[in-house]
């Protein structure tokens, strides 16, 4: 299990946000932690540029575009916390208690914070199932997918 502090706008742990494919594979293979690849072509995409995902079985995954990490996302065996003590397996009822700016984004299914991270939560357990940090190019979708920020 991966207990690391969840940063918003900055990573998580030794892991931060802007760093390229390689640094984070040299921090996974310093420390040990195995991974899969994967590569998603986005050719129907207004702008088709392929996305990478770094992905720790049931733990941590890790997305990049243009060889900058945008995102990091969190689940199952990950201990680490939010610094306002959100962490996977919380309920979302006590979530919103933490963070009375959560809102449900009913388009994307997910909880959004305006302090920088996303949360996904199971309907059957009402518990939080991913934790998502990111870049702040991502809160607008035109400068993001201009990917001018790579």
């Amino acid at each position: 299990m991966i207990n690391w502090d969840i940063v918003p706008f900055e990573g998580i742990g030794k892991f931060k946000l802007y760093s390229s494919v390689s640094d984070i594979k040299k921090i996974l293979d310093e420390e040990k932690i195995s991974y899969n690849e994967k590569i998603y072509d986005n050719k129907y995409c207004t702008n088709p540029e392929p996305w990478v995902e770094l992905k720790v079985k049931d733990t941590i995954g890790f997305w990049f575009v243009k060889n900058k990490l945008f995102k990091i996302w969190v689940e199952k065996k990950f201990l680490g916390i939010l610094p306002n003590g959100l962490k996977v397996g919380m309920l979302m009822e006590e979530a919103c208690k933490i963070d009375s700016e959560l809102q449900f984004d009913d388009w994307n299914e997910i909880w959004k914070s305006s302090i920088g991270y996303w949360v996904e939560d199971k309907v059957a357990t009402k518990k939080i199932v991913t934790i998502a940090v990111f870049i702040r190019e991502i809160l607008d979708d035109d400068l993001f997918y201009s990917y001018e920020w790579c």
